[in-house]
């Protein structure tokens, strides 16, 4: 719990006198203590002492308990509930302060073992399945029945019926139609033979009305209807995930117009409304972990939770690249919503390195040139400096803007060549790139990248459960890392290739191949082509079929039509 109380005179003299000699900071300090209330019991307001020999060790105990301020440069320390955490004891932990000096960031270079293992020659539906496997399959089929019988209807949703529901979603992504039950309509410019004849529709409008997860156990997770899944891929895409040196940190988001607690509307994204999700990739896109955001409740690390919502993302999924077991030092790029001092300082106590653009507010007093004096410099001109004992570096660079930005790995050197597009000269012009920024530059688009190309191909049926597209996106997300893997493992086929041969394959081992019965015409056939009078004749047909007018068996068509009408029907069916 948090403590409110301003801190206390003797709290700051502690502090004070416990300041390490090392960080050779010699900044004046003026401590202000704030006037005791006064005690009825008290015959006298004097200090104990002498009036004109007053120390800090004869002052009496109700002074030292008191409320107080201490300055330091113009900053006053006192307490805050969201930037200075309590720790559990419940004394206000001090804000650190940092002695900087104006010099690039040395670090050793990062030997990365070259532990990747042997190209695999797989099909694209084996890589698929490595995500979708069968605990996943099972978990879909036995929750879906379960929910089935709760209404009263028949659990007898199988395997095949769920891999085969499966493909059809993936064929909806690139080949997409308005209404679903249009790819089962007798129409020749909307039925999709592939889907109609593996399931019937009102086979897959059950398995679709009826597709569950989990039921609302945990009523202090929002998303506890998803959880099981998230849970499960979570693990299968770690465990499978390429070992590689870089990975971003970002936040994705899944569609989503209705109404629910999470959605969340973000101005300027691609995808303004829908769920937002917490989000860390490879640099081409494969995603290594996904964590849906729903607020206070998030399921993030719960030791991280005095850090900050932002720290606390990274930090759980620098826990997660732990986890792994190699004991690499990995690099984490993030964006300006996580970075601040602390988050560098702890990221470096786990061995990882990192390197995020940040606010001004949150580099800890770092004595950088002002932002107004950099822009009259000329186009990329840095400033910077690094901490006393070189853990991390701040910098501040002149692109088309000022920005800043901070890292525990790379520094300034070696500078990069950078094009740029100038308007006053109206030409490309080339300036000096630091070695950080080409790094964050570089790695920072991964979450984005695999947010575009899940978009291209995004699963095209929607419900009406506000579930439904957190579970379809993740379907989505298992065929995009499949692919991934196949790149990786020199695969020849593009996005598109590569998901129609994992839904083809879906489909077709798992169709059912019992014979449809005769089913209904649309109502749109030959709406508009049978009434304009142009080479409509009489013809026999060797077998008896339905007229399309009075519905009775007829031996003659219609040669133009193609379709059975009786001598009598034929001039009101064109007409």
């Amino acid at each position: 719990m948090a403590n409110d109380r301003p801190l206390a005179a003797h709290e700051i003299l502690d502090a004070l006198e416990n300041v390490s000699d090392n960080e050779e900071d010699y900044r004046e300090r003026l401590i202000c203590i704030l006037p005791p209330p006064v005690d009825p019991d008290c015959l006298t307001d004097e200090d104990s002492g002498e009036e004109d020999n007053v120390t800090l060790n004869n002052l009496p105990r109700y002074i030292l308990l008191q409320p107080a301020e201490v300055m330091i440069q113009g900053q006053i320390m006192v307490s805050d509930t969201e930037e200075e955490p309590s720790d559990s004891t419940g004394r206000t932990k001090r804000r650190r302060t940092y002695a900087w000096r104006k010099r690039d960031l040395a670090k050793n270079p990062v030997n990365w073992p070259d532990v990747q293992g042997a190209c695999q020659d797989k099909r694209p539906i084996e890589w698929f399945e490595n995500f979708l496997d069968e605990d996943v399959i099972s978990l879909l089929v036995s929750e879906s029945n379960k929910y089935a019988v709760k209404k009263n209807l028949p659990g007898d949703i199988t395997t095949e019926d769920m891999k085969c529901f499966i493909g059809i979603l993936l064929v909806s992504g690139y080949s997409w139609l308005p209404r679903r039950r249009m790819y089962w309509e007798n129409s020749p410019d909307t039925k999709n033979e592939l889907i109609s004849s593996a399931m019937t529709r009102d086979r897959f409008d059950f398995i679709f009305r009826h597709l569950h997860v989990n039921d609302n156990l945990d009523l202090q997770d929002k998303y506890t209807k998803v959880r099981p899944l998230v849970t499960l891929l979570n693990k299968r895409f770690l465990e499978f995930s390429p070992l590689e040196e870089h990975y971003s940190v970002d936040e994705a988001m899944i569609p989503y117009y209705g109404r629910h607690g999470c959605k969340q509307h973000i101005k300027g994204k691609p995808i303004r409304y829908g769920f937002k999700a917490w989000v860390g990739a490879t640099r081409l896109g494969y995603v290594l972990w996904m964590e849906p955001y729903q607020g206070a409740t998030t399921m993030c690390n719960p030791i991280y939770k005095e850090s900050g919502l932002g720290a606390s993302v990274v930090l759980t999924f620098c826990d997660v690249l732990i986890s792994r077991g190699f004991d690499l030092p990995y690099h984490v790029v993030f964006d300006i919503f996580f970075t601040g001092t602390p988050l560098l300082e702890e990221i470096t106590k786990k061995g990882l390195r990192c390197t995020g653009t940040v606010r001004e507010n949150r580099t800890s007093s770092c004595p950088l040139i002002t932002s107004k004096l950099l822009k009259k410099k000329e186009r990329g001109a840095v400033d910077y400096r690094t901490t006393h004992d070189n853990t991390f570096i701040i910098a501040k660079w002149h692109d088309n803007n000022i920005f800043s930005i901070a890292s525990n790995a790379v520094g300034i050197n070696p500078k990069q060549s950078a094009k740029r597009f100038s308007q006053s000269e109206k030409r490309n012009i080339v300036i000096e790139e630091p070695h950080m920024v080409s790094i964050y530059n570089k790695y920072m688009g991964g979450v984005d990248r695999s947010d575009e190309n899940i978009s291209h191909y995004r699963i095209g049926i929607r419900g009406k459960k506000w579930y439904m597209p957190l579970l379809t996106h993740m379907i989505d997300l298992a065929e995009h890392n499949a692919w991934q893997l196949y790149k990786i493992n020199h695969g020849k086929l593009d996005h598109l290739g590569f998901r129609r041969r994992v839904a083809i394959a879906l489909i077709e081992s798992n169709r059912k191949n019992a014979k449809r019965g005769p089913s209904r015409p649309s109502h749109h056939e030959h709406a508009d082509s049978r009434k304009d009078q142009m080479n409509h004749l009489v013809i026999p047909q060797s077998k008896q079929t339905h007229c399309r007018q009075c519905h009775k068996k007829c031996l003659t068509r219609c040669k133009k039509c193609d379709v059975g009408v009786c001598v009598k029907c034929f001039e009101t069916y064109h007409s």
